[in-house]
Protein backbone atom coordinates (compact mmCIF):
# COMPACT_ATOMS: atom_id res chain seq x y z
CA UNK A 1 0.00 0.00 0.00
CA UNK A 2 1.25 3.37 -0.97
CA UNK A 3 1.40 5.89 2.09
CA UNK A 4 2.43 9.58 2.78
CA UNK A 5 3.87 10.97 5.80
CA UNK A 6 3.28 15.02 6.10
CA UNK A 7 4.90 17.46 9.37
CA UNK A 8 2.06 19.11 9.70
CA UNK A 9 -1.54 19.67 8.13
CA UNK A 10 -2.82 23.22 9.50
CA UNK A 11 -1.85 26.60 8.97
CA UNK A 12 -3.42 29.87 8.70
CA UNK A 13 -4.33 31.10 4.77
CA UNK A 14 -1.69 33.10 3.28
CA UNK A 15 1.23 31.82 5.87
CA UNK A 16 4.10 32.00 3.71
CA UNK A 17 6.51 30.94 6.44
CA UNK A 18 6.47 26.84 6.29
CA UNK A 19 8.10 24.65 4.44
CA UNK A 20 5.90 20.81 4.46
CA UNK A 21 8.06 17.93 4.24
CA UNK A 22 6.24 15.08 2.84
CA UNK A 23 7.83 11.52 3.15
CA UNK A 24 6.24 8.24 0.63
CA UNK A 25 6.13 4.88 1.49
CA UNK A 26 5.21 1.30 -0.21
CA UNK A 27 4.11 -0.62 2.99
CA UNK A 28 6.20 0.33 5.31
CA UNK A 29 9.49 1.05 3.15
CA UNK A 30 10.59 4.54 2.64
CA UNK A 31 10.63 5.45 -0.92
CA UNK A 32 14.15 7.14 -2.03
CA UNK A 33 13.65 9.56 -4.25
CA UNK A 34 16.34 11.27 -6.10
CA UNK A 35 15.83 15.20 -7.38
CA UNK A 36 15.59 13.50 -10.83
CA UNK A 37 12.50 12.62 -10.41
CA UNK A 38 9.62 14.72 -11.69
CA UNK A 39 7.58 15.41 -8.58
CA UNK A 40 3.85 17.08 -8.91
CA UNK A 41 1.41 17.86 -5.65
CA UNK A 42 -1.94 18.06 -7.49
CA UNK A 43 -4.36 20.17 -5.04
CA UNK A 44 -7.99 20.13 -5.15
CA UNK A 45 -10.89 20.64 -2.69
CA UNK A 46 -14.35 19.08 -2.76
CA UNK A 47 -15.68 20.36 -5.83
CA UNK A 48 -12.81 18.39 -7.65
CA UNK A 49 -8.95 19.28 -8.89
CA UNK A 50 -7.41 23.10 -8.75
CA UNK A 51 -4.23 23.10 -9.89
CA UNK A 52 -0.66 21.54 -9.99
CA UNK A 53 2.42 22.57 -7.86
CA UNK A 54 5.78 21.81 -8.63
CA UNK A 55 8.11 20.48 -5.75
CA UNK A 56 11.52 20.22 -4.84
CA UNK A 57 13.23 16.69 -3.33
CA UNK A 58 15.38 16.91 -0.41
CA UNK A 59 17.08 14.26 1.72
CA UNK A 60 14.69 11.58 -0.17
CA UNK A 61 11.83 13.57 0.70
CA UNK A 62 9.08 15.94 -1.18
CA UNK A 63 9.33 19.31 -0.16
CA UNK A 64 5.95 21.90 -0.66
CA UNK A 65 6.80 25.58 0.14
CA UNK A 66 3.87 27.08 1.57
CA UNK A 67 4.34 30.28 -0.71
CA UNK A 68 2.78 28.09 -3.28
CA UNK A 69 -0.33 28.17 -1.10
CA UNK A 70 0.02 31.81 -0.63
CA UNK A 71 -3.10 32.60 -3.23
CA UNK A 72 -5.72 29.60 -1.74
CA UNK A 73 -8.39 30.57 0.28
CA UNK A 74 -8.89 29.29 4.11
CA UNK A 75 -10.94 25.95 2.88
CA UNK A 76 -9.88 22.20 3.49
CA UNK A 77 -7.41 20.80 0.60
CA UNK A 78 -6.82 17.57 -0.74
CA UNK A 79 -3.58 16.51 -1.64
CA UNK A 80 -2.03 13.74 -4.12
CA UNK A 81 1.65 12.82 -4.98
CA UNK A 82 2.42 12.18 -8.63
CA UNK A 83 5.84 10.82 -9.36
CA UNK A 84 7.20 10.62 -13.64
CA UNK A 85 10.22 8.32 -13.38
CA UNK A 86 11.47 5.99 -16.56
CA UNK A 87 8.15 5.74 -17.97
CA UNK A 88 6.16 5.52 -14.86
CA UNK A 89 3.18 7.16 -12.97
CA UNK A 90 3.19 6.65 -10.04
CA UNK A 91 0.47 8.00 -7.32
CA UNK A 92 0.69 8.62 -3.29
CA UNK A 93 -1.41 7.66 -1.46
CA UNK A 94 -3.34 4.84 -3.40
CA UNK A 95 -6.01 5.21 -1.21
CA UNK A 96 -7.83 8.57 -0.56
CA UNK A 97 -6.00 11.89 -0.66
CA UNK A 98 -3.70 13.68 2.27
CA UNK A 99 -6.08 16.14 4.05
CA UNK A 100 -4.15 19.95 3.96
CA UNK A 101 -6.32 22.80 5.81
CA UNK A 102 -5.91 26.34 5.59
CA UNK A 103 -8.05 28.07 8.34
CA UNK A 104 -8.96 31.80 7.93
CA UNK A 105 -6.65 34.74 9.55
CA UNK A 106 -7.75 37.72 10.65
CA UNK A 107 -7.76 39.29 7.61
CA UNK A 108 -10.24 36.90 6.28
CA UNK A 109 -13.25 37.79 9.11
CA UNK A 110 -16.04 39.20 7.54
CA UNK A 111 -16.48 43.10 7.94
CA UNK A 112 -16.93 46.28 6.53
CA UNK A 113 -13.30 46.83 4.71
CA UNK A 114 -12.70 43.08 3.18
CA UNK A 115 -14.88 40.10 2.20
CA UNK A 116 -13.22 36.99 1.10
CA UNK A 117 -15.00 34.02 -0.82
CA UNK A 118 -13.90 30.23 -1.39
CA UNK A 119 -13.73 28.52 -4.66
CA UNK A 120 -16.10 26.51 -3.68
CA UNK A 121 -18.71 29.61 -2.75
CA UNK A 122 -17.95 30.88 -6.06
CA UNK A 123 -18.97 27.86 -7.57
CA UNK A 124 -21.78 27.36 -5.79
CA UNK A 125 -23.07 31.39 -6.92
CA UNK A 126 -22.08 30.36 -10.39
CA UNK A 127 -24.80 27.12 -10.58
CA UNK A 128 -27.86 29.32 -8.26
CA UNK A 129 -27.48 31.30 -11.41
CA UNK A 130 -28.01 28.77 -14.05
CA UNK A 131 -24.72 29.17 -15.70
CA UNK A 132 -22.76 26.48 -13.47
CA UNK A 133 -19.76 25.48 -15.75
CA UNK A 134 -19.15 28.64 -17.24
CA UNK A 135 -16.00 29.88 -16.41
CA UNK A 136 -15.22 33.33 -14.88
CA UNK A 137 -13.08 35.27 -16.87
CA UNK A 138 -10.09 37.39 -14.10
CA UNK A 139 -6.69 38.31 -15.81
CA UNK A 140 -5.03 36.05 -17.87
CA UNK A 141 -2.46 33.66 -16.23
CA UNK A 142 1.30 32.35 -16.92
CA UNK A 143 0.65 29.21 -19.38
CA UNK A 144 1.23 26.19 -17.14
CA UNK A 145 3.72 23.21 -18.27
CA UNK A 146 2.27 20.06 -20.26
CA UNK A 147 0.92 17.81 -17.82
CA UNK A 148 1.13 14.30 -17.76
CA UNK A 149 -1.08 12.38 -20.73
CA UNK A 150 -3.71 10.85 -19.29
CA UNK A 151 -7.77 11.03 -20.16
CA UNK A 152 -7.81 14.66 -19.71
CA UNK A 153 -5.09 17.16 -19.64
CA UNK A 154 -3.88 19.20 -16.67
CA UNK A 155 -5.12 22.79 -16.68
CA UNK A 156 -2.79 25.08 -16.42
CA UNK A 157 -2.38 27.34 -13.10
CA UNK A 158 -4.63 29.42 -12.00
CA UNK A 159 -5.15 32.89 -13.32
CA UNK A 160 -5.04 36.44 -11.05
CA UNK A 161 -8.47 37.32 -9.57
CA UNK A 162 -10.23 39.56 -12.29
CA UNK A 163 -10.98 43.40 -10.83
CA UNK A 164 -14.20 44.08 -8.92
CA UNK A 165 -17.00 44.62 -10.64
CA UNK A 166 -19.70 47.36 -10.11
CA UNK A 167 -22.34 46.91 -8.00
CA UNK A 168 -25.81 46.46 -9.65
CA UNK A 169 -28.67 48.73 -8.85
CA UNK A 170 -31.16 47.09 -6.63
CA UNK A 171 -34.25 45.35 -7.94
CA UNK A 172 -37.87 45.58 -6.99
CA UNK A 173 -39.05 43.29 -4.22
CA UNK A 174 -41.42 40.72 -5.76
CA UNK A 175 -44.62 39.97 -4.45
CA UNK A 176 -45.14 36.99 -2.39
CA UNK A 177 -46.85 34.04 -4.51
CA UNK A 178 -49.63 31.69 -3.18
CA UNK A 179 -48.25 28.17 -1.60
CA UNK A 180 -49.62 25.06 -2.50
CA UNK A 181 -51.62 24.70 0.24
CA UNK A 182 -53.54 28.04 -0.57
CA UNK A 183 -54.36 27.37 -3.99
CA UNK A 184 -55.60 24.14 -2.85
CA UNK A 185 -58.09 25.88 -0.13
CA UNK A 186 -58.85 28.21 -3.00
CA UNK A 187 -59.91 25.61 -4.84
CA UNK A 188 -62.63 25.13 -2.39
CA UNK A 189 -60.81 22.46 -0.42
CA UNK A 190 -60.90 23.09 3.42
CA UNK A 191 -58.53 21.28 6.21
CA UNK A 192 -55.12 21.88 7.38
CA UNK A 193 -51.56 21.25 5.85
CA UNK A 194 -51.73 17.88 6.83
CA UNK A 195 -54.87 17.33 4.99
CA UNK A 196 -53.56 18.95 2.24
CA UNK A 197 -50.71 16.52 2.28
CA UNK A 198 -53.19 13.58 2.78
CA UNK A 199 -55.00 14.56 -0.44
CA UNK A 200 -52.18 14.05 -2.69
CA UNK A 201 -51.71 10.63 -1.68
CA UNK A 202 -53.28 8.01 -4.05
CA UNK A 203 -56.34 5.95 -3.04
CA UNK A 204 -57.44 2.63 -4.09
CA UNK A 205 -61.07 1.53 -3.55
CA UNK A 206 -61.91 -2.33 -2.83
CA UNK A 207 -64.93 -3.77 -2.09
CA UNK A 208 -66.87 -0.18 -1.34
CA UNK A 209 -64.00 0.78 1.17
CA UNK A 210 -61.76 3.77 0.48
CA UNK A 211 -58.38 2.95 1.54
CA UNK A 212 -54.50 3.82 1.18
CA UNK A 213 -52.02 3.10 -1.29
CA UNK A 214 -48.24 4.28 -1.02
CA UNK A 215 -46.13 3.53 -3.51
CA UNK A 216 -42.84 4.81 -5.14
CA UNK A 217 -42.99 7.81 -6.92
CA UNK A 218 -43.27 8.16 -10.68
CA UNK A 219 -43.70 12.46 -11.22
CA UNK A 220 -43.42 15.14 -9.36
CA UNK A 221 -44.09 19.32 -8.58
CA UNK A 222 -42.00 21.99 -7.59
CA UNK A 223 -43.26 24.51 -4.83
CA UNK A 224 -40.80 27.68 -4.26
CA UNK A 225 -42.92 29.45 -2.04
CA UNK A 226 -41.04 27.50 0.82
CA UNK A 227 -37.63 28.07 1.97
CA UNK A 228 -36.02 25.96 1.31
CA UNK A 229 -37.96 24.47 -2.27
CA UNK A 230 -39.80 21.40 -1.98
CA UNK A 231 -40.37 18.66 -4.26
CA UNK A 232 -43.82 17.14 -3.77
CA UNK A 233 -43.96 13.94 -4.92
CA UNK A 234 -47.15 11.95 -6.36
CA UNK A 235 -46.86 9.46 -3.18
CA UNK A 236 -47.23 12.00 -1.02
CA UNK A 237 -43.77 12.49 0.23
CA UNK A 238 -41.95 15.56 -0.07
CA UNK A 239 -37.85 16.37 -0.97
CA UNK A 240 -35.77 19.31 0.46
CA UNK A 241 -32.03 19.90 -0.29
CA UNK A 242 -31.33 22.53 3.24
CA UNK A 243 -27.48 22.92 2.05
CA UNK A 244 -28.75 24.52 -1.47
CA UNK A 245 -32.32 26.18 -0.06
CA UNK A 246 -32.80 27.97 -3.39
CA UNK A 247 -30.40 26.24 -6.52
CA UNK A 248 -32.16 25.92 -9.63
CA UNK A 249 -29.24 23.64 -10.90
CA UNK A 250 -30.28 21.18 -7.82
CA UNK A 251 -33.73 21.46 -7.93
CA UNK A 252 -34.37 21.09 -11.67
CA UNK A 253 -36.09 24.61 -12.14
CA UNK A 254 -35.15 25.80 -15.55
CA UNK A 255 -33.94 22.47 -17.01
CA UNK A 256 -35.25 19.65 -18.85
CA UNK A 257 -34.17 16.37 -18.25
CA UNK A 258 -34.35 12.70 -19.96
CA UNK A 259 -35.96 10.70 -17.61
CA UNK A 260 -35.11 7.73 -19.50
CA UNK A 261 -31.55 7.48 -19.54
CA UNK A 262 -30.03 4.74 -17.43
CA UNK A 263 -27.10 6.69 -16.31
CA UNK A 264 -27.18 9.40 -12.96
CA UNK A 265 -26.31 13.16 -13.25
CA UNK A 266 -24.50 15.40 -10.97
CA UNK A 267 -27.63 17.97 -11.20
CA UNK A 268 -30.60 18.00 -11.10
CA UNK A 269 -31.02 15.89 -8.30
CA UNK A 270 -34.77 14.59 -8.81
CA UNK A 271 -34.77 13.26 -12.27
CA UNK A 272 -31.90 10.58 -10.53
CA UNK A 273 -34.93 9.75 -8.15
CA UNK A 274 -37.69 9.17 -10.90
CA UNK A 275 -35.34 7.19 -13.27
CA UNK A 276 -34.32 4.89 -10.09
CA UNK A 277 -38.16 4.56 -9.47
CA UNK A 278 -38.80 3.94 -13.02
CA UNK A 279 -35.89 1.30 -12.87
CA UNK A 280 -33.88 2.58 -15.71
CA UNK A 281 -31.49 3.26 -12.65
CA UNK A 282 -30.53 -0.03 -11.16
CA UNK A 283 -29.44 -1.08 -7.48
CA UNK A 284 -26.66 -2.30 -9.18
CA UNK A 285 -25.93 0.68 -11.07
CA UNK A 286 -25.53 2.79 -8.14
CA UNK A 287 -23.06 0.00 -6.40
CA UNK A 288 -20.36 0.92 -9.39
CA UNK A 289 -21.24 4.49 -9.30
CA UNK A 290 -18.61 7.50 -8.28
CA UNK A 291 -18.05 11.33 -8.33
CA UNK A 292 -21.59 12.33 -9.29
CA UNK A 293 -23.15 12.19 -5.80
CA UNK A 294 -21.54 15.69 -4.35
CA UNK A 295 -24.85 17.67 -3.75
CA UNK A 296 -26.32 14.77 -1.89
CA UNK A 297 -26.05 16.84 1.45
CA UNK A 298 -26.50 14.51 5.05
CA UNK A 299 -29.41 17.36 5.30
CA UNK A 300 -31.02 15.76 2.58
CA UNK A 301 -34.68 15.64 3.96
CA UNK A 302 -37.17 13.67 2.92
CA UNK A 303 -41.08 15.07 4.36
CA UNK A 304 -43.45 11.84 4.83
CA UNK A 305 -41.52 8.82 4.35
CA UNK A 306 -43.30 5.95 3.36
CA UNK A 307 -39.76 3.74 4.95
CA UNK A 308 -38.05 4.45 8.23
CA UNK A 309 -34.55 5.21 7.45
CA UNK A 310 -33.60 5.78 11.43
CA UNK A 311 -33.84 1.59 11.60
CA UNK A 312 -30.68 1.60 9.72
CA UNK A 313 -27.04 2.88 10.12
CA UNK A 314 -26.23 4.11 6.67
CA UNK A 315 -22.62 5.06 6.55
CA UNK A 316 -21.14 2.15 4.59
CA UNK A 317 -24.69 2.12 2.18
CA UNK A 318 -22.52 2.66 -0.60
CA UNK A 319 -22.09 -0.59 -2.67
CA UNK A 320 -18.63 -1.28 -4.07
CA UNK A 321 -15.64 -0.37 -2.25
CA UNK A 322 -14.38 2.61 -2.99
CA UNK A 323 -17.19 4.24 -4.65
CA UNK A 324 -18.00 6.55 -2.25
CA UNK A 325 -14.36 8.96 -1.85
CA UNK A 326 -14.72 10.87 -4.60
CA UNK A 327 -17.67 12.22 -3.43
CA UNK A 328 -16.30 12.88 0.08
CA UNK A 329 -18.84 10.69 1.78
CA UNK A 330 -22.25 11.60 0.29
CA UNK A 331 -23.21 8.50 -1.68
CA UNK A 332 -24.73 7.11 1.19
CA UNK A 333 -27.78 9.66 1.21
CA UNK A 334 -28.46 8.58 -2.39
CA UNK A 335 -29.37 5.39 -0.71
CA UNK A 336 -30.96 6.42 2.25
CA UNK A 337 -33.29 8.72 0.18
CA UNK A 338 -34.48 5.91 -2.15
CA UNK A 339 -34.98 3.71 0.95
CA UNK A 340 -37.52 6.35 2.27
CA UNK A 341 -39.22 7.21 -0.78
CA UNK A 342 -39.90 3.63 -1.23
CA UNK A 343 -38.36 2.66 -4.05
CA UNK A 344 -35.68 0.50 -2.96
CA UNK A 345 -36.53 -2.29 -0.37
CA UNK A 346 -34.49 -3.16 3.09
CA UNK A 347 -33.31 -6.12 0.73
CA UNK A 348 -31.61 -3.48 -1.75
CA UNK A 349 -30.61 -1.37 1.10
CA UNK A 350 -28.74 -4.14 3.49
CA UNK A 351 -26.94 -5.14 -0.28
CA UNK A 352 -25.58 -2.04 -0.26
CA UNK A 353 -23.94 -2.44 3.44
CA UNK A 354 -26.79 -0.33 5.47
CA UNK A 355 -26.52 -2.19 8.68
CA UNK A 356 -29.98 -2.60 11.02
CA UNK A 357 -29.20 -0.89 14.48
CA UNK A 358 -29.87 -2.64 17.52
CA UNK A 359 -32.92 -2.01 19.28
Amino acid sequence: MRRVSINDQIQKARDTSRVYEISLFDDKTAVKLSDDDNVVVKIGNRIGYLADIECDVKNESVLLDSTKLAEFPADKYRLEIWIEKEGRKYIYPDKDQILLTLTNNLMDVEGDLINVITIEQLRKEIAESGGAGIPVAGKDGKDGEQGPKGDKGDPGPQGERGPAGIDGLNGHDGKDGKSAYQIWLDLGNTGSQQDFIDSLKPKVVENNNVSEVRRAPTAWTLDRTTTPWTIWLDNGCGLQFPEYETTGTVYGYGFAENLTTTDFNSWPLIPNVIRASRGAITVEKFRSKSDVFDYWSPATKVINPLQNASKFDWSNAFGNEGTNAGSYGRKPVFARVMFELGIWSETDVLSLGATRKEV
